[in-house]
């Protein structure tokens, strides 16, 4: 890692392309991040808007349905009244399922002994099952306390019922859970006297619901007035949880408040975790029934667009960005490459190789410039180190010159001190002579000048005439000795 960092940093064109790199990256990065902000932004809104589109229409759906059950068995109970016999009652009861097929069943059951005759039960009931419309006269059995019928008569008014199991033992029954809109049945005096109940499966409320599917995974719930299961996509807790009990813990306040809020019948959206992943809530309710359906849509449902499109952006700019890194690379690499071929030379020279040659460069910016006044600089100092060299050269020659000068000098200077010394040594041997034969000569004449006092000169020693020649004969061969070490002397010296 270290020898990789080092080689980063010894090499100027990988770090201008990380540092080009870089600066395309955060700017790149900041732009991008505004756009994809503000393109979430607008994603979120379109989800909410799609989603709360398809619920309201499938609301709308169920709700034109409910209407439309409510306004066919309103319309019954205001007529019925004039039909108000057994045979009547069984033929209204199964045209009215004939004539809307969407009702599973039709049922007009009235008060304890309405009809003496047919004794304390009578209800009209048709069911469809099967493309089978099967039409009978229920009973005997308590069917006065069941919510179907207890409910209009105690509101004394039209209603819609939770949903219920129709089934009893020995009776025509549906497979399927009901809902059902109850009327209640009255005579001229207002009496009630029966009740009307235009029943729905829950099978088909399911499916209607369950169609409401905006995003891949998403899923569709119906809660009651109590806030269970109606529908769900885990059928084992249709009817056995409510939403409060079914929450996850770390959700619970979100699916508390959300919980509320459907069976206050509000809509909206809100955002909380389902099985352990983020998920949007929309919700809306039924009014005719006090029931609430809402969609589940997971975030990676709501934002998969946005987030394969964030991948293939991402990956697109990865791999502009290496494409941008090798062509930074490639074009500081031939941007610095005269300059490296600088450095190079310049350390060659350093090394002292000033004459290797660099090839002119034809690039008419900055670095062709500096490479082409390299040049010149390089040709004047070489031409300055070889007029150096030159210099240097007879320098030492003038040196060597000198020092054999020198040398000569002084093998002269000390032949000369040989030679004065020789010298010194043969003029004293006449100058010596010349001296000895003087004072013989002075003592000689000095004692014939003065005589003898007492007039005896038998003891004076007088030198004759032949020895004096003899004397003034070496005395003057020694002056002529002493007179040619004298000339020597000064050639020498000279």
């Amino acid at each position: 890692m270290r020898s990789l960092i080092r080689f980063i940093q010894q090499r100027l064109s990988i770090r201008l392309g990380f540092l080009i790199v870089i600066i395309i990256t955060v700017v790149f990065s900041l732009l991008f991040d505004f756009l994809f902000y503000r393109c979430k932004q607008y994603i979120h809104l379109a989800a909410i808007e799609r989603a709360t589109q398809l619920l309201d229409n499938t609301a709308e759906h169920i709700n034109g349905i409910m209407a439309e059950t409510e306004i066919v068995t309103n319309y019954k109970a205001a007529n019925i009244s004039r039909h108000l016999t057994p045979d009547s009652l069984l033929a209204y009861s199964r045209q009215t399922v004939i004539d809307y097929p969407f009702l599973t069943g039709f049922a007009i059951s009235m008060e304890p002994y309405f009809f003496p005759e047919k004794g304390r039960y009578f209800s009209a009931y048709t069911l469809q099952q099967d493309d089978t419309i099967t039409t009978v006269r229920e009973g005997p059995f308590e069917y006065f306390d069941k919510i179907w019928y207890s409910s209009s008569r105690n509101l004394g008014a039209p209603c819609w019922v939770d949903a219920f199991d129709d089934y009893n033992e020995g009776t025509l029954s549906s497979k399927d859970i009901l809902t059902s809109y109850c009327c209640p049945i009255r005579d001229a005096n207002g009496k009630f006297i029966g009740s009307i109940t235009a029943s729905l499966t829950l099978k088909w409320l399911s499916e209607v619901v369950a169609s409401i599917q905006p995003y891949p995974n998403s899923s569709a719930i119906m809660i009651g007035r109590t806030g269970i299961y109606l529908v769900h996509p885990d059928t084992s807790k249709l009817f056995r949880e409510t939403i409060f009990s079914d929450a996850a813990p770390e959700a619970q306040n979100d699916i508390n408040a959300l919980g509320k809020a459907m069976l206050a019948g509000r809509s909206g959206m809100t955002q909380t975790i389902v099985d352990g992943n983020n998920a949007y809530f929309f919700y809306r309710p039924l009014e005719r029934t006090g029931w609430s359906i809402a969609i589940v849509c997971p975030e990676s449902d709501v934002f998969s667009r946005y987030n394969r499109l964030l991948y293939i952006v991402w990956t697109f700019i990865g791999i502009g960005l290496l494409l941008l890194m090798l062509f930074c690379y490639q074009t500081v690499r031939r941007t610095v490459q005269p300059l490296k071929l600088l450095a190079h030379q310049a350390q060659r020279i350093a090394d002292g190789h000033f004459d290797e040659p660099l090839p002119p460069s034809h690039r008419r910016d900055s670095v062709g410039r500096l490479t082409n006044s390299f040049i010149r600089m390089q040709q004047s100092l070489t031409k300055s180190v070889a007029d150096i060299r030159r210099v240097n050269d007879e320098l030492e020659q003038r040196n060597e010159e000198l020092t054999k000068a020198y040398q000569v000098k002084m093998e002269a200077n000390k032949q000369k001190i040989e030679l004065i010394q020789s010298l010194y040594h043969e003029i004293r041997t006449p100058l010596n002579i010349v001296c000895g034969f003087t004072q013989v000569l002075s003592a000689s004449l000095h004692e014939v000048e003065g005589g003898d006092t007492s007039g005896n000169y038998d003891d004076v020693s007088i030198l004759n005439d032949e020895e004096i020649a003899d004397i003034t004969e070496r005395m003057k061969q020694s002056a002529n000795d002493i007179s040619r070490l004298t000339h020597e002397l000064g050639q020498a010296s000279i």
